[in-house]
């Protein structure tokens, strides 16, 4: 097997660079340099076996939890509570079967796999998995996973073998949708980050669960989904136009996530305008930041802890070789009403 130094000058990096790329630390790391060692990496198939030097041959004990989020990586984006909670939750649950977790946000599938070897494993809860990717994984994964938040119907091919616990997001953005349509709205945007026809994962679920819901009712969806930039960076910017074009004629903008509502909430009422009263906001996780709002927002709430207990149930079957009945888990959201709503009809 190759080692750090024969990569290094193979890719005429240094070989802390290359250590930094295979351990995930890529913050100084150009993105043509990143890309070179990458392929270096697969090409010579490395894998340093760094928990069996550490640890005892009886076993890492170790859960992995492996985030892939490439664009929050390179906007260098670490203020989603949605993460914190998450991480915090599938801690607890580990912890309590005794074992450890390692934490590891990742930019790509190849690096994902590579961390996940290295360390030896005993197994690895996988969030952020593209449609795509799952024919890799399950190509590739000899390790006991359990995926979050993937969808069985983006992957047919696969769907059988794959073990998921998610939210069920297309009805729980379709019970917002119903909630501001009872309110009297029927102009309704809703945004996420991305061109809106790439939308992948939870963010094409909660968009179709608010297009659906919108066509039952009879109401026009050609402007419903507004892309925002993918980069905290430039949301704020975006968010500013589309005040002052008044949000397209928008009477209320449903986020996919509490952390864009919660930005919206601000930039808006900085403008000088007033929530409900001017426009209406609602958005989707019922984070700290829902809570804490001011106004209070109206959200869809996911219990998280709920999500890593089953998670992390079907885990340790899977680890222990005990029969798994249900493979897909979704779980329901709950409607929480705030104060960011405007009734347009009275109830």
């Amino acid at each position: 097997m190759v080692s750090i130094k024969e990569i290094a000058k193979y890719t005429g990096a240094s070989p802390t660079t290359v250590s930094n790329v295979i351990h995930g630390r890529t913050g100084k790391v150009s993105q043509e340099k990143f890309q070179q060692i990458q392929a270096a990496l697969e090409k010579f198939n490395y894998s340093e076996q760094m928990a069996g030097r550490i640890l005892a041959n009886n076993g890492s004990r170790i859960i992995g939890l492996i985030i892939q989020d490439n664009i929050g990586l390179t906007d260098r984006e670490f203020s989603n509570p949605y993460v914190g909670e998450l991480t915090q939750a599938i801690e607890y649950h580990v912890r309590k079967q005794g074992y450890y977790l390692m934490y590891h946000k990742s930019q790509s599938f190849d690096e994902s796999l590579r961390v996940m070897q290295s360390w030896q494993m005993e197994g690895v809860i996988l969030s952020g998995v593209q449609p795509r990717e799952l024919a890799q994984w399950y190509q590739h994964l000899k390790t006991p996973a359990i995926f979050l938040d993937v969808f069985q119907d983006e992957t047919v091919d696969v769907a059988a073998e794959i073990c998921n616990v998610g939210l069920d997001d297309k009805v729980a953005a379709a019970k917002m949708t119903a909630y501001l349509i009872q309110a009297g709205h029927r102009e309704i945007a809703f945004l996420s980050r991305g061109k809106s026809e790439r939308w992948q994962g939870v963010d094409a679920q909660r968009r179709d669960g608010v297009l659906q819901e919108m066509r039952d009712h009879g109401l026009p969806v050609t402007t419903v989904c507004q892309g925002m930039p993918k980069y905290f960076s430039e949301i704020e910017a975006w968010l500013d136009a589309f005040i002052q074009r008044r949000f397209d004629g928008k009477t209320v903008l449903f986020f996919a996530s509490d952390l864009l509502a919660a930005l919206a909430l601000s930039r808006i009422q900085g403008a000088g305008l007033t929530i409900p009263d001017d426009i209406s906001v609602v958005g989707f996780d019922g984070n700290i930041l829902s809570r804490f709002a001011s106004p209070k927002l109206t959200t869809i709430s996911q219990d998280v802890n709920l999500k890593a207990e089953k998670a992390l149930t079907m885990l340790f079957q899977k680890i222990n070789l005990e029969p798994i009945l249900a493979r897909n888990i979704l779980i329901s959201g709950s409607l929480i009403e705030g104060e960011t709503v405007k009734q347009l009809l009275s109830k």
